[in-house]
């Protein structure tokens, strides 16, 4: 755990209690609209959680990046020195209803991403039928 995660997770908290506070003094109202939440507020407690929340969100972005730089980094220097070609392989399934998306680097990738499509949507046959 870096330092951005280790501040992230701390503005997170303590958007949080804002928010908490803000709940209890009754400046914060907060509900669900179908199967979505909602927060709304009109004072400085509302105000504060949303700014260290968001400011979190930013920080765990900015830690996550970091830590990817420094692996870039050091797998550059180990290309260098075993002169080896990294590869690498992906693939996906979109599900638009129905019709499934399928794509992948090689068709190894995409077979297996067909396999996996049936699999999930007889799954979710199932799942969804009873």
């Amino acid at each position: 755990m870096n330092k951005f995660h280790f501040l992230s997770s701390f503005c997170l908290v303590l958007g949080i209690v804002f928010l908490f506070i803000g709940f209890l003094s009754g400046d914060i109202e907060a509900g669900i609209i179908l199967i979505l939440p909602f927060i709304s507020g009109s004072g400085i407690f509302g105000f504060l959680g949303f700014i260290f929340i968001l400011v979190s969100f930013f920080l765990f972005l900015f830690g996550l990046t970091s830590l990817f730089q420094d692996d870039f980094y050091k797998t550059e220097d180990s290309e260098f020195k075993t002169n080896k070609k990294p590869s690498v392989k992906g693939g996906g399934v979109v599900l638009i209803g129905p019709i499934p998306i399928i794509f992948g680097s090689s068709w190894k990738i995409a077979i297996i991403s067909v396999i996996l499509a049936i699999i999930l949507i007889i799954a979710s046959y199932f799942f969804y039928r009873s």
